[in-house]
Parts: structure tokens; C-alpha cells; sequence
């Protein structure tokens, strides 16, 4: 009887001790099994400078989704790709889409001369300043015209003039690129730059805030960008808004306002702190007006915004008046700043960025407004344009000109001519 019992106990200790050993193992099998999961997350490569082809096969065996553009390029080869839209090392979800810009290659020297490539053609910076929910019919003025001079457009005239720009072959370029003569428009199209002065509140004007995003009025600046944004994905929807030291007279949304144009593609430039006639003020004023308000940008969006000044009525009017300079560089307190390009206000489109004309710390602008095609409106201008405007090649790494025209051109890219 106890050997018995012995022997039913030591059955029990070893199904114990073997249960024991097999739920350990068990469990260490599952901790590596999730080890393994988590070592198997889809990270991005870089496909920049690779064949499409190996990016397409990646995608498959990752059940991913792959959305193609194509562009002209002297610097990647045909069939490779230019840009990809997510980061290398970046965790890929499944079924998620990767946007990539795939090379065309060398542009054929054909095209050139059928869309009449030119290079060194005008490129047109337009100036505009409040945009009022209005129709045309609301006005006593000309056209879209708010007030006598046509420094105010009713919401109907802007959105008249984006869909002109767009049907006409322009398409939005930022202005810093512009200078910078970073150029990156389709073959064929012309690029175009939109300012806007002031800080108006209907530029950029919030209607409440829904989980924590700014809730904008369709009828604003950046509410029509917006819908044009959607609209013509082509258009690549971009301006350069200019504030005093009200930013946007919303003082409990400025700084949001701010960071959502810096997120959504648009900059934001210095039009001095009260908007003074430079020529009616100190140097130590004109200094405070700059420096002041470049202040205020650093502090808001720091490193941010464009160190690009829009003059407040044009003023000082000339170059060589002493507050020019001050405008360009100094130090205000113990911020230092340099200002890459000014703007005046304006009247015609400005030369190309390779033209050995161009000066960037003095550029011309188009007022945006109505005056029965006279007095350089935007009808005017753009009859002007027709005669001698930017048509790209299609790619920023190239600057094509014609022959006749090759001593006029100042540039370290690659030319050619035709």
C-alpha cells in the first residue's frame, strides 16, 4: 500500500513538474514570437536615386499602395526616382501610400521649341492685401475693385483671378524659391508668386477651433487658397503673407494661425511693426520698426518665417536712402538680423531670377486689381507677359534660354540653348 502511494505521488510531482516545464516553455516561445513581430515592422528604405521597379516590387510584397508622379530631370535617371513622401526608417502601416517623384530624364531639346521654353521671360509677384466677403456688385468701384485704388479685392474677384492665373499656365511658386532661383514648374507652365501685405484679418480668419485644429472661414485668403488647393492639386497653392506687429488681429489665434500656414506650405514675411513711411523716420525708428518685428517672428515661430521684408508703402522709394539700409541689416537690442530681399509696391512683373538684371533686395510687384486693362492692372500686365514670360523647361536643375539671349543670363546651373 505505500509503495502504492508512493508511486501515485511521485506520478503526480512529475506531471507537475513536466506541466510546469512545458507552460514555461510555452510562454518563452510566445515572449519570442512577439519579439519576432516587432522586429518584422515594415520600415521605409530610401528609394531616392533607385529604379521604380524596385520600389514597385516592395510595395507588392508589403501589400503597400504606390502613387507615381513624373518630371524632367538632368540629375536622376530615367526611371529613377527624385523624392519619396515618407521617410527613411519610418514604420509603414499596411495598405498605406507612397507618394513618389519618378525621373523622365533629360528634357528632349524637341519640346523646347514647342512649348517656347524661355527662361529668362518675366516672372509676375502679385501684391494684394484684404480680400472682403463680397461680390463684384457690392462695390462702387471698378471690376473686383473694394476700394478707388484697388488695393482690396471682393472674394469673388479672387477667386476670378486664381482661376485666370491657373487657366492661363502659371503656377504657384513660394517666393523665397523664387529668389533663391530654385524654380520647380512643369514644362511649359510659367511660375507665379501671390503676396499679401498687412495681416488683414480676412486674409487669414478663424470661426472657432473643432478638436483642437482652427476652424477657417472659407471666404478668407487662405480659405480660397485652400479650396483652389484641392481644387487643382497641380496648382501647388503657396503665398507669402507680410504682418505687422497685429500678425492677424485675432490675438488669441495668432500664433496658431502662424504655425498652420507654416505647416500648410505658406510663409511668412516682416512688413515692420506699424507700417510707417520710412522716409518720414528716424534711422533709430526705422531700426525699431525692422528689428522689432523680426523680433516678434523669432519668438513666435523661431527660424521659421522669411527674412524678406515687404516695404510699407514702398518707402524709402530708393536704395541708396539711409533707412534702406537699415532695412537690409542691423542689430535692434541683442537680436542681429539680415534681410534677404525687399518688395515695393507694385506695377509690373519682375525679370527672372537668371537674368543678370535681377537684384533681389529691391523687386518690383503687380497690384492686383481691375482699371479696364490700363495703368498696369492685372489685365494690362498680363497682356505684357504674353510677349516675354517664364515658360520652365520642366526642370529646376537646367536653365534653358534661347541662343540669342545667352549673354544675358547669370547663373551656376547647367544651360542650355536652343
Amino acid at each position: 500500500m505505500k509503495k502504492r502511494l508512493f508511486g501515485i505521488i511521485f506520478s503526480i510531482l512529475v506531471i507537475v513538474f513536466l506541466g510546469g516545464y512545458f507552460l514555461h516553455l510555452n510562454i518563452k516561445n510566445n515572449e519570442v514570437k512577439r519579439s519576432d513581430n516587432k522586429s518584422k515592422d515594415i520600415l521605409m528604405p530610401s528609394y531616392v536615386g533607385k529604379d521604380i521597379k524596385s520600389l514597385e516590387k516592395f510595395v507588392t510584397e508589403h501589400d503597400l499602395k504606390l502613387e507615381t508622379e513624373y518630371e524632367y530631370s538632368s540629375e536622376v535617371e530615367n526611371d529613377n526616382i527624385i523624392s519619396q513622401s515618407i521617410d527613411e526608417g519610418t514604420v509603414l502601416k499596411k495598405g498605406e501610400s507612397i507618394k513618389v517623384v519618378v525621373s523622365k530624364g533629360d528634357v528632349p531639346a524637341s519640346l523646347y521649341q514647342e512649348y517656347h521654353v524661355n527662361e529668362l521671360g518675366n516672372v509676375p509677384i502679385m501684391m494684394y492685401h484684404g480680400i472682403h466677403n463680397l461680390r463684384n456688385s457690392d462695390t462702387n468701384y471698378i471690376g473686383g475693385n473694394v476700394d478707388k485704388d484697388g488695393y482690396n479685392r471682393t472674394v469673388e474677384a479672387f477667386r476670378g483671378d486664381l482661376e485666370y492665373y491657373y487657366q492661363n499656365g502659371y503656377r504657384m511658386i513660394r517666393l523665397n524659391d523664387y529668389i533663391n532661383g530654385d524654380i520647380d514648374v512643369a514644362i511649359g507652365k510659367s511660375p507665379i508668386i501671390l503676396t499679401f501685405d498687412d495681416g488683414k484679418e480676412n486674409n487669414f480668419k478663424v470661426i472657432g477651433e473643432e478638436n483642437g485644429e482652427l476652424v477657417i472661414d472659407p471666404n478668407c485668403a487662405v480659405g480660397v487658397l485652400e479650396e483652389f488647393k484641392k481644387k487643382y492639386p497641380d496648382y501647388h497653392v503657396t503665398a507669402t503673407f507680410f504682418v505687422n506687429s497685429g500678425i492677424f488681429q485675432q490675438e488669441e489665434y495668432n500664433e496658431k494661425i502662424l504655425k498652420y500656414l507654416i505647416e500648410h506650405g505658406y510663409d511668412v514675411g516682416n512688413h515692420t511693426l506699424t507700417h510707417p513711411d520710412f522716409t518720414k523716420i528716424s534711422e533709430s525708428e526705422a531700426l525699431k520698426e525692422v528689428g522689432g518685428m523680426y523680433q516678434i517672428l523669432e519668438n513666435m515661430i523661431p527660424g521659421k518665417y522669411v527674412p524678406i521684408i515687404a516695404m510699407p508703402f514702398g518707402s524709402p522709394y530708393r536704395s541708396t536712402h539711409p533707412n534702406f539700409q537699415i532695412m537690409l541689416k542691423g542689430t535692434y537690442g541683442d537680436f542681429t538680423y539680415e534681410t534677404k530681399a525687399t518688395l515695393r509696391v507694385g506695377w509690373e512683373a519682375e525679370v527672372s531670377p537668371f537674368d543678370k538684371e535681377f537684384q533681389s533686395n529691391y523687386l518690383k510687384r503687380i497690384r492686383a486689381y481691375d482699371n479696364n486693362g490700363v495703368d498696369f492692372d492685372i489685365t494690362m500686365n498680363f497682356q505684357l507677359l504674353e510677349n516675354n514670360r517664364y515658360i520652365s523647361d520642366g526642370d529646376k536643375g537646367t536653365v534653358v534660354v534661347l541662343e540669342k539671349d545667352k549673354s544675358r543670363l547669370h547663373t551656376d546651373k547647367n544651360v542650355r540653348t536652343y
